[in-house]
């Protein structure tokens, strides 16, 4: 599990497409919340494909299957506190026949 909760520690993502994507996403609610700091309005969770169990669909506010060029994985937000919340992604398997 990979918690990010300011922009420098998401060189630590390693697909790169999931990368731009929370990068764009961070800098979006940082204008729209007008906060200089990501952790002032929440973070991101990158679980590995193992970790579905840290994946509380129940207490998710919405869930989604999100499709990253090659890659797709289950978003789900979860809103910890009044003006805190995280962006949780799993990733999925996909199977080709």
């Amino acid at each position: 599990m990979i918690k990010i909760t300011n922009l420098q520690e998401m060189s630590c993502i390693t697909n790169v497409a999931l990368q731009i994507h929370i990068r764009e996403k961070a800098e979006t609610m940082m204008q729209e919340y007008q906060v200089e700091n990501l952790d002032d309005i929440g973070g991101f969770v990158i679980l590995e494909q193992e970790e579905f169990t840290n994946f509380p669909i129940s207490e998710m506010e919405f869930v989604e299957v999100l499709f990253l060029e090659k890659s797709m994985f289950l978003h789900g937000v979860r809103i910890v506190g009044d003006s805190y919340g995280e962006d949780i992604y799993l990733p999925v398997g996909v199977v080709t026949c």
